[in-house]
């Protein structure tokens, strides 16, 4: 960016003081070269890895300047001046209202009232301001203290910063705090996404703290997302009557908030003017903030669905899928094949449940490298590698492995982990342990546990996976059962173990925002479809398993993101999203059918993750492709790999990835390469204090292995997810404490 001091000549503007500063450039007092007036001129930091930001800076530009609107800052100008995209507006003499806490209830509803009329004006010239909160409000006060003017700044800047752009700053912090839920999972912002951002600003203005508070990334997304809208009350006791005006312009649906702005200002300021005068404790007396009342449980908003009730812990699912009502995959009957809601996926109105899954996990696995750096931690230094191969694994999860367990040990089948979950199966018998908040753990209730618990209803078990945002499948005498998120109705988590239909003789299973299964050697995907990961040829939500169409012998399947892979006929196949390279097959087209990855000799297991893919190939070798700025794919670079790449690990026989990372077992040791690596350039590192290994999952935000038959965990453990029995985090192995 271009460097400006005061005194300076930018633009032909001579440059006066700082007005202020942030994640998207600079904001100055400058004069106009000729007319003497004062403006404020706002330089932008631009995006060098975008080549396409100046032009569309000047579209954005022309788009605010075009705006006319007394409640609008006027942009006079804009230009490129040496790399540095400016433009210059009408300087106010106002403060914006990130310098008061708390104001009246009668300034907030001015200010919402003519904010919320100038948004509405610009949704009839088809703009989205995208950006509303406090910082982007000017307000100006008369003599007697009565505000005079109200302003909306930067209309149509948000949209010039992408996701990597606001996630390296302290703005996207700031913005999530306000974003719609909409936003965030990745669909386009609508009208009533400025309204869900105006209702937190005004929430924020009445309260002194905003509705979904959070310190990381993650934790906004997932309070946009996920938890329901506070009560104001619960912040303002004496605001109750505003509660019902808040549940809808906060509804978690677009469709369920105010029809416009202004209806939402409009029932602000009527329930004010009809409110209750029954007493009430005064403001200064209400629960602090930060701690809101919840509703009750008969209580929800708008089109939020209630919780699943916890069901008596061992109380097996009745024959054909339990007690909930399942998605059409789930329950009698066989598959039905098809696109509920068309071929292309949700009409104009609806909201697909698969795409809104594809970009919560987008956006929360593209912040979670921040908090997975203790797992790199974890990954010591030293120990010698072998080139002797053994019997090879897939990365999806299958059928038992043919090691042996001295007395007072289990033999493991199959283990995985995801997020804050993890389960193993053991002797046939299914444990999970850690976090439930979804059902997750399929033990009836949504109780975190700390230490493993076995899992009744289904017995004979083969294989478990995890993945998404809390769904687990495993393999029981041959068929397939799913709990967790999503396998109810939309908007309904199933804490039990219940039957997939159509399905028989499965062999091998893996979860993420898709779920995909080997059933008699063929493989069948469903559920998230919006990059084409079912491989059916779509883009459209498929509810039921779907065979994926040309491939045959299938011997292993991993699906995670928005891309998923196969390894079938002896050869690797991937399809759905390949932005980055991901699929292997030398293009960044995505691809809705399997295409063969190239340079690949005898795949044994694969490994699909967030933005990248590995797999064992050959005698025991390891190779990786697709995203690689974070040293994720483990060749020692941060170049991305549009084809298989072979990293330093030999001897191989499985391998598993995450965002940002992977692990493979090798030469009975486990090595781990990109966010999980202590090595300077995120290559190869052994795990110390491990022998034996025959078995290694790689979850979001910690690393299982199994090692001379026993099970360690390490990483994160807020949840319990490392089954030690604690909460405390540990950058070392820890094993497991199955009970007895």
């Amino acid at each position: 960016m271009e460097v400006v001091k005061p005194g300076s000549v930018f633009a032909g503007y001579r440059v006066l003081s700082l007005l202020g500063h942030g994640g998207m450039g600079q904001v100055w007092l400058v004069e106009h070269p000729t007319l003497g007036r004062r403006e404020a001129l706002k330089i932008i930091s631009p995006n060098p890895a975008d080549p396409s930001f100046a032009e569309r800076f000047r579209n954005e530009a022309r788009t605010a300047a075009a705006l006319d609107h007394p409640g609008i800052v006027t942009v006079y100008t804009h230009g490129v001046e040496n790399g540095s995209p400016w433009f210059s507006m009408t300087y106010l003499d106002g403060d914006d209202l990130t310098a008061v806490p708390i104001l009246p209830v009668a300034d907030v509803v001015t200010i919402v009232g003519k904010v919320a009329d100038a948004l509405d004006y610009a949704h009839t010239q088809r703009v989205i301001h995208r950006d509303i909160k406090p910082a982007n409000i000017v307000i100006a006060r008369g003599s007697d203290g009565r505000i005079t003017r109200v302003t909306v700044l930067d209309f149509g800047i948000a949209r010039l910063m992408d996701g990597a752009k606001m996630t390296a700053t302290n703005l996207f912090v700031g913005t999530l705090a306000y974003a719609a839920p909409e936003i965030l999972t990745g669909e386009a912002a609508i009208p009533a996404s400025d309204q869900y951002a105006l209702a937190c600003t005004t929430f924020q203005l009445l309260t002194g703290s905003q509705p979904f508070p959070g310190q990381t990334p993650m934790a906004l997304i997932a309070g946009h997302v996920n938890t329901p809208p506070p009560r104001i009350s619960g912040r303002r006791p004496d605001l109750g009557y505003l509660d019902p005006v808040f549940a809808r312009a906060l509804a978690k649906n677009p469709a369920d908030r105010f029809s416009s702005c202004s209806e939402f200002a409009a029932a602000l300021a009527r329930a004010v003017e009809t409110a209750p005068t029954a007493s009430t404790p005064p403001f200064g007396q209400h629960q602090p903030p930060g701690r809101p009342q919840q509703l009750p449980p008969t209580q929800h908003p708008p089109t939020q669905h209630a919780p699943v009730h916890p069901a008596a812990a061992h109380r097996a699912p009745p024959p054909g899928g339990g007690q909930y009502a399942p998605f059409p995959a789930y329950g009698p009957g066989g598959p039905r094949l098809g696109h509920p809601t068309g071929p292309h996926g949700p009409g104009p109105g609806q909201r697909g449940s698969g795409s809104r899954t594809a970009w919560i996990i987008a956006a929360v696995l593209g912040v979670i490298v921040l908090v997975v750096g203790v797992v790199g931690a974890a990954i010591a230094l030293g120990g010698s590698e072998s080139d002797s191969p053994t019997t090879v694994a897939g990365s999806s999860t299958s059928g038992p492995s043919t090691s042996g367990s001295p007395a007072g040990s289990g033999t493991f089948d199959s283990i995985a982990s995801s997020g804050d979950s993890t389960c193993a199966v053991r002797d046939g018998r299914l444990y999970c342990w850690g976090g439930n908040e979804r059902g997750t753990l399929g033990d009836g209730t949504t109780t975190d546990r700390p230490r493993p618990v076995a899992i009744t209803g289904i017995s004979d078990v083969s294989a478990v996976s995890m993945g998404g945002l809390g769904t687990t499948c495993a393999i029981s005498s041959g068929d397939l059962y799913c709990w967790g998120y999503g396998v109810g109705q939309p908007g309904q988590n199933v804490p039990l173990p219940t039957k997939v239909t159509g399905l028989s003789r499965v062999s091998a299973v893996s979860v993420g925002l898709t779920i995909c299964a080997i059933s008699d050697g063929d493989a069948y995907c469903w559920r998230n479809n919006a990059s084409g990961q079912v491989g059916n040829g779509s883009t459209g939500s498929v509810d039921v398993p779907t065979r994926v169409a040309g491939l045959t012998d299938v011997t292993a399947v991993s699906t995670s993101h928005t891309t998923s892979c196969a390894i079938a006929g002896g050869s690797a196949y991937c399809w759905g999203n390949n932005r980055e390279g991901q699929i292997g097959d030398g293009t960044t087209i995505d691809r809705l059918t399997p295409t063969r990855v190239l340079g690949l000799d005898s795949p044994a297991s694969i490994s699909a993750s967030l933005y990248s893919t590995c797999a064992v190939a050959g005698s025991g070798g390891v190779f990786c492709w697709g995203q690689n700025t974070s040293g994720q794919l483990g060749d020692g670079t941060e170049q991305n790999r549009r084809t298989p790449t072979r990293i330093d690990v030999r001897g191989a026989t499985e391998v598993s990835t995450a965002a940002y990372g992977g692990c493979a077992a090798a030469g009975s040791s486990a090595y781990c390469w990109g966010s999980r690596s202590d090595q300077p350039d995120k290559s190869p590192d052994r795990v110390n204090g491990l022998s034996g290994v025959t078995e290694v999952t790689t979850g979001s935000a910690n690393v299982c292995a199994v090692a001379d038959d026993e099970m360690y965990c390490w990483g994160l453990n807020g949840k319990g997810q490392l089954g030690n029995g604690t909460t405390t985090t540990s950058s070392e192995p820890q094993p497991v404490r199955f009970p007895a």
